[in-house]
């Protein structure tokens, strides 16, 4: 994940994003689930993903970035599939238009008539300032970076703050649930002016579209310290031993 101060590009990994599997960390390898263990409160906001590929960025997507707080630290991998990927891309060049923006939205079922509504979860948001902060990162990338081969993804926050995600209302057998989807997430970016009109659309009809989609299933899950196979680096967080 990625932070700007100044002038200046950050960039960290996610633990267990492939570079310290061996300490004990758990890949989050999915990119459409995102797992909510009752123990922890989960924040996001939006970001602009980037994908590079030999160290030339290739596509643009929305991106969210997932975090629990917890005794004033940050994790991002909290061991539940945490780092969600959008399942369509978009070029850069169709990123770069005028009217360019990414929506955010909650999709749940309404337990009185089982239709789907939907809300908002972020404001609309261009992405002028992200872009531009891509455009300082490439000129910054130093020529042995790890960035240079392969395929990488850097996510720009699009804000600074951190927003508390929605949390589901309490049931009475949480401590019997093992995983119960409790609403869709869904960012597009997209040039069209009101995103929630591709929300009803087809899949075929989007794609033509040139829209770029995130969609991600968040779920509520037990309790992490009560898991017998939790790592050791994630005791610290679920309060365990």
């Amino acid at each position: 994940m990625n932070s700007c101060a100044s002038n200046t590009i950050k960039i960290e990994p996610i633990a267990g994003a492939g570079v310290s599997i061996d300490e004990g960390w758990v890949n989050p390898t999915s990119t459409a689930d995102l797992f909510w263990p009752l123990d922890v409160k989960l924040q996001g906001r939006p970001a602009l993903n980037v994908m590079f590929r030999q160290g030339v960025l290739s596509y643009i997507s929305p991106g969210l970035d997932v975090r629990v707080p917890h005794n004033g630290g940050s994790w991002r991998n909290y061991g539940m599939n945490s780092q969600p990927i959008a399942r369509q891309w978009t070029s850069l060049e169709i990123a770069m238009e005028q009217m360019f923006h990414i929506e955010s939205f909650i999709l749940q079922t309404d337990s009185t008539d089982g239709d789907i509504k939907h809300t908002t979860l972020f404001d609309s948001m261009d992405i002028k300032n992200a872009l531009q902060k891509v455009a300082t990162f490439i000129g910054e990338i130093d020529p042995l970076s790890p960035l240079n081969s392969g395929f990488h993804i850097v996510s720009f926050p699009l804000i600074d703050r951190f927003s508390d995600l929605p949390c589901p209302s309490q049931t009475d057998n949480e401590d019997e649930i093992e995983s119960e989807e409790i609403y869709k997430i869904v960012m597009l970016g997209t040039s069209e002016p009101f995103g929630s009109k591709l929300l009803d659309m087809d899949e075929d009809i989007l794609v033509m579209s040139s829209t770029s989609a995130l969609e991600v299933v968040c779920s509520r899950t037990i309790s992490g310290k009560d898991s017998e196979y939790l790592p050791l680096p994630y005791k610290p967080l679920y309060a365990v031993g």
